[in-house]
């Protein structure tokens, strides 16, 4: 098993860690925020073990089936990932919103605070190293999962930072506002998080529409694109790139003088050996194909 996969097993066992730790604690606090953040990483558990099979499938050649390969599976797994944090974020804050309209929710603080405790200290540890090893690694999916990861400590800060508050107002006489504090904490955490899996659902929709890579990308590929050409009679370029997962393609057209004298064909698969090996060094995971052409029209 390479690392990446080991990197994507790890991490969804502490999910299930996680899941069983939020949703006992849930029961022993009466609490929907620990509740929310133990659901939280049981659908991440489950979103990782189908991580695993994707990472796995994308790394297979195109087939009969499918005659480009699988990269879009990885943008389409991200897509889903996105849509069921957002389900989950929204029946959540409809819950909340009918707990403080009713009166609010009876606390157990004192286990809500150590469960908070823990799981701070866990999801942040697991999501920097999950970092470390994305940048390691260039891999989307390990990338999406720091993002989960990241989400889950913001929401067990939140939640250690108000029963801390309420187990010290508790004691005052303000001790009925208690109630009040499962509810609003989960509307505010939702609010915190919620930006993150609509980007996600965004990147990915793009990347099955076919959407370019970011613009510095994209001026960086043309830059290098025109230096290797440098010294070739070109009337024109026309690139068209396009992001799907971990993979970028680029379709280069390259007009010529029609008059231009005909180079042979192994001239021109040397060219664009080389065209494609100088855009790799940018970034590995380029997929390159150059065309040569004489009549402006066929390059739109």
């Amino acid at each position: 098993m390479d690392k990446e996969l080991k990197t994507l097993l790890y991490a969804a066992f502490g999910q299930l860690f996680f899941a069983a730790l939020g949703i006992l604690f849930a029961f022993l606090t009466d609490s929907d925020a620990i509740m929310l953040d133990g659901f939280f990483s049981l659908i991440g558990f489950g979103m990782s073990l189908l991580t695993m099979r994707i990472a796995r499938l994308v790394r297979q050649p195109d087939d009969q089936w499918f005659h480009f390969g699988y990269a879009r599976f990885e943008p389409l797994l991200n897509l889903l990932k996105g849509i069921v944090i957002l389900g989950v974020c929204g029946l959540s804050l409809a819950s909340a919103i009918q707990a403080l309209l009713h009166g609010g929710r009876e606390l157990n603080l004192g286990p809500a605070v150590i469960y908070s405790i823990l799981a701070v200290v866990g999801c942040f540890t697991v999501a920097a190293l999950l970092s470390r090893a994305a940048k390691k690694s260039d891999s989307p999916l390990i990338d999406v999962e720091v993002h989960t990861w990241r989400i889950d400590a913001i929401m067990s800060l939140g939640v250690l930072a108000a029963f801390a508050a309420a187990f010290f107002v508790d004691r005052t006489r303000w001790s009925h506002l208690v109630d009040y504090v499962d509810p609003a904490l989960v509307i505010v955490l939702v609010l915190a998080v919620v930006s993150t899996p609509i980007r996600i659902v965004w990147d990915g929709l793009g990347e099955l529409l076919g959407a370019a890579p970011k613009e510095p990308v994209q001026r960086e590929v043309e830059a290098k694109f025109r230096e290797l050409l440098e010294g070739y009679p070109v009337v024109k370029t026309v690139l068209r790139m396009e992001r799907v997962g971990r993979t970028s393609y680029l379709l280069a057209h390259v007009v010529v003088e029609p008059d231009l004298p005909l180079a042979g064909i192994e001239e021109l698969d040397e060219l664009r050996r080389q065209i494609a090996a100088g855009i790799q060094e940018l970034h590995p995971s380029w997929i390159v194909d150059t065309v040569f052409v004489a009549d402006e029209s066929l390059a739109v």
